[in-house]
């Protein structure tokens, strides 16, 4: 694939994410996906489809979109902002109807034309300051 064509997968993922069409966004991931939410927490494909569900259900109508998009051979890095109102249930937190806005940073790796790796860095201390604030 090209760089161009990479960045259009990404770009697809993240919409099918903002969508909550997570079959969608399953499809375009390769059979040895791996999510690293963290350095050393790898997740396979359905576990890191559980956790983004579970985090995206608290901010109903929430926005994810990638501001800036680079790709080289098969690495695909995305500076995005997430945005939306905690008016749900997440996880173990109840509705808190606080506004959460916070940037990303994620570097996917395509192999066979699907994601094969996610990896992404955001602040979870500046996560829990808006839910807390």
């Amino acid at each position: 694939m090209t760089v161009e064509q990479n960045i259009a997968l990404v770009k697809s993922f993240y919409q099918y994410i903002e969508d909550n069409d997570y079959e969608a966004a399953a499809a375009l991931c390769h059979d040895d996906f791996v999510f690293y939410s963290q350095v050393d927490t790898p997740l396979d494909l359905q576990g890191f489809l559980a956790q983004e569900k579970g985090n995206m259900d608290g901010y109903p109508g929430f926005t994810f979109r990638i501001h800036e998009a680079f790709s080289h051979d098969d690495k695909v890095a995305c500076y995005m902002i997430f945005e939306g109102v905690h008016t749900a249930p997440m996880h173990d937190l109840a509705s808190t109807n606080k506004p959460v806005r916070f940037s990303l940073m994620m570097l996917m790796t395509i192999k066979d034309g699907k994601i094969v790796e996610k990896r992404a860095h955001f602040d979870h201390a500046d996560i829990n300051r808006q839910l807390q604030g």
